[in-house]
């Protein structure tokens, strides 16, 4: 069974385009629930109070496909596809995070 988590549509194009069967889904499933589960005891401060599924369910959904396409090709033993995968999700990643703007007018307060 795949976690709630899992957008079903994006995950089946997954399966369907790596030709997963139901042991191998299982598989790059569980390993996904591992690496959130991880995350969730390494959790920062503003994140504590949260319990796991509270915590599971801050996390973007796009983020749980690319995990559970990267945990399926690890476990095919396409690695330098996972690789390349997980480059460009975090080269993605930060790019859409906020770039200060340096100039002296934009300067916040301490």
């Amino acid at each position: 069974m795949l976690p709630r988590h899992l957008p079903l549509l994006a995950v089946a194009d997954v399966i369907s385009s790596l030709g997963l069967n139901s042991r191998q889904i299982r598989h790059a499933a569980t390993a996904m629930e591992h690496i959130v589960q991880r995350a969730f005891t390494r959790r920062a401060g503003a994140k504590r109070p949260l319990s796991y599924e509270e915590f599971a369910d801050t996390v973007p959904e796009c983020h749980w496909v690319v995990m559970f396409e990267v945990c399926a090709l690890i476990h095919l033993e396409r690695f330098a596809e996972a690789y390349a995968l997980t480059s460009a999700a975090r080269a993605l990643h930060r790019s859409s995070e906020p770039i200060a703007d340096p100039s002296p007018g934009h300067a916040t307060a301490a």
